[in-house]
């Protein structure tokens, strides 16, 4: 039997979700990224580099002092199958919506 752990719209159910992702390319080593507190997940694919962080704003001026010459930046919120997964998996742990 399941339970719920979350209702509303899709915009309700990913204001639950801090996640954000930062695309970029950049100079900055993916172990660099990596060890930085704000950064939960780092992947490179092309030359271009996925950051999953809780705090984009402290994780973007990271990347800009490391590297002034970063482009092609953008600033994604989770994506509603993002924001399933963690909500889902905060109601395994007991903490509901």
């Amino acid at each position: 039997m399941g339970r719920l752990v979350a209702s509303g719209t899709v915009d309700e159910i990913r204001a639950h979700v801090s996640r954000k992702s930062i695309l970029c390319r950049t100079t900055v080593p993916v172990g660099t990224m990596r060890g930085w507190p704000e950064v939960l997940q780092v992947s490179e694919d092309s030359g271009r580099c996925h950051i999953v962080t809780r705090d984009a704003e402290s994780a973007l001026r990271l990347l800009l002092a490391a590297d002034a010459e970063v482009r092609d930046i953008e600033v994604r919120r989770a994506g509603l199958a993002e924001a399933f997964a963690e909500i889902t998996a905060a109601g395994k742990n007991g903490s509901p919506q």
